[in-house]
C-alpha cells in the first residue's frame, strides 16, 4: 500500500501554478537527473534511469512529464501525469543518434503550451547544451530565468502524508543500522558492511538507498562525503556509517560512529561532543527560532569545548526527496523555522585524519521540541 496519492501530486502542481501566478513567466521547467531526481519525482513520481527527464508546469492547465526517446514505457507506468513528452535532448549521456526519431524539439514543445518566458528549476545542474537550445527556441537567455527560489517554499513546509513517508524511511534505516551492530567485526571491508546494511533495508521494504551508503573508517572517516572501500576495519579506530532508506521518493538518514574494541578515551570525549552538538540541535529547533540562533548556539558549544577547529558545516539541512535538500541551517542563515519543516540534524566533526557524523531526522514543530524520526543507537556504540 502506497503513502502518496494522486491527489497529493495534483495538489503539488495547483502550488506550483499559483507561485507562478506571481511572476511574469508563462511556465517553470522542472529538471532532474538520475542522480538528482526530487524536482521531477516531487511533481510527478517519476524517476528517470540513465536518461533526464523535466516536469512542464504552465500557468494553468495540465503539467507534461518531458522524457528522452528511450523511457515512455517506463515513464507512463510511474507518472501521476497523463501527459508525457518525448525529446531527443534527455537521451542518455552517450548521445545515440536514434535514426528516424520524430520526436519534438524545443521550439515544437513550448511553443504547444504558449510559452515565451520559462523559469528553470534545477537551473545550477541544467546542461548548457540543452539551455541553449531552449534558448534559441524562445529567442534568447532573456526569456530564461533561474526558478529554484520560486519553487522552494512549494517543497520546505511538508504535507502529512510526506511526513508519513519519511517516518517510514527512518524506520527502515535503523533496520540498516540494526543489521550492521548485529554483524560487524574486524578484518569486515567497508564495501561488506554497506551491503549488510543495504540487503537489511530493501528487504525491510525501502525501494532503494536514500543515497549510496557508505562506511568509512580509520583514516577515511577524515571524508564528510565518501563512498565504501575494500579496507578492513579494525579496532580502536572510528567507523562511521551514514545509512538511508528512501521510501516513495523520501530520504532520511542515520548517521553513527562505531568503535570495536578498546576505545581510546581521546576518541571517546571527541564521539561525546558531536553527541551532545546533536542532541542540542534537536532541543533547539523549534518553529519560530532563527535558524541562524541554533547553529551559533550549537557551534559555540562545539567551539567552547575545544574543538571548533573540527566544524565543516551544519549543523542540520533540509531533507525531503532528497536526503540533503534545501535550506542548509547554518550560522548565516536568515529564515526561521516554521512547522512542519523538516531537517536531517546533522553534526560531522573531523580532526587529524579521524571524523564522524551523528545524524538523525527531525520535524519542526509548531509548539515544543521537535519531533525525532530515530534516535536508535545514538549513543556512543563501543562494541568490546
Amino acid at each position: 500500500m502506497t503513502i502518496l496519492t494522486q491527489a497529493e501530486f495534483d495538489g503539488r502542481v495547483l502550488k506550483a501554478q499559483a507561485a507562478l501566478a506571481k511572476t511574469e513567466l508563462d511556465a517553470v521547467l522542472v529538471f532532474s537527473t538520475e542522480s538528482e531526481p526530487a524536482g521531477v519525482r516531487y511533481f510527478s513520481d517519476y524517476w528517470p534511469s540513465f536518461e533526464t527527464a523535466g516536469v512542464l508546469i504552465p500557468r494553468s492547465g495540465a503539467a507534461a512529464l518531458i522524457i528522452g526517446p528511450e523511457s515512455l514505457t517506463f515513464a507512463t507506468s510511474r507518472s501521476k501525469l497523463a501527459n508525457v513528452v518525448q525529446t531527443m535532448d534527455f537521451r542518455e549521456s552517450s548521445q545515440p543518434d536514434y535514426p528516424g526519431s520524430t520526436h519534438p524539439d524545443w521550439k515544437k514543445i513550448l511553443s504547444s503550451f504558449g510559452i515565451r518566458k520559462l523559469g528553470i528549476s534545477g537551473f545550477h545542474m541544467f546542461p548548457y547544451t540543452i539551455m541553449m537550445n531552449i534558448a534559441e527556441a524562445l529567442g534568447g537567455m532573456q526569456n530564461i530565468s533561474n526558478a529554484d527560489a520560486l519553487l522552494r517554499p512549494v517543497y520546505m513546509k511538508k504535507s502529512a502524508l510526506e511526513l508519513e513517508c519519511l517516518r517510514k524511511s527512518a524506520r527502515i534505516s535503523e533496520l540498516g543500522f540494526k543489521a550492521v551492530l548485529e554483524h560487524i567485526k574486524p578484518g569486515m571491508t567497508e564495501a561488506e558492511l554497506c551491503g549488510i546494511a543495504t540487503e537489511a533495508m530493501l528487504s525491510g521494504g525501502a525501494e532503494a538507498t536514500g543515497y549510496p551508503v557508505w562506511c568509512c573508517s580509520g583514516p577515511n572517516s577524515d571524508q564528510a562525503i565518501s563512498r565504501p572501500t575494500l579496507r578492513k576495519v579494525g579496532t580502536g579506530e572510528i567507523i562511521h556509517f551514514s545509512i538511508g532508506a528512501k521510501v516513495e521518493g523520501y530520504s532520511s538518514s542515520i548517521g553513527r560512529p562505531v568503535v570495536l574494541g578498546k576505545c581510546p578515551e581521546e576518541l571517546r570525549c571527541f564521539m561525546q561532543v558531536g553527541l551532545d552538538a546533536l542532541n542540542m540541535t534537536f532541543d533547539s529547533m523549534r518553529a519560530g527560532v532563527s535558524a541562524a540562533d541554533v547553529a551559533k548556539k550549537v557551534h559555540g558549544y562545539i567551539i567552547d569545548k575545544g574543538y571548533g577547529d573540527a566544524i565543516l558545516y551544519g549543523p542540520a539541512h533540509g531533507c525531503g526527496q532528497m536526503e540533503c535538500e534545501y535550506p542548509f541551517l547554518e550560522t548565516s542563515s536568515d529564515y526561521v523555522l516554521e512547522e512542519n519543516m523538516t531537517f536531517m540534524g546533522d553534526v560531522f566533526l573531523h580532526r587529524n585524519q579521524t571524523g564522524f557524523r551523528w545524524e538523525d531526522g527531525l520535524i519542526v514543530r509548531a509548539e515544543g521540541p521537535a519531533e525525532e524520526l530515530s534516535s536508535y543507537g545514538r549513543q556512543l556504540n563501543i562494541i568490546e
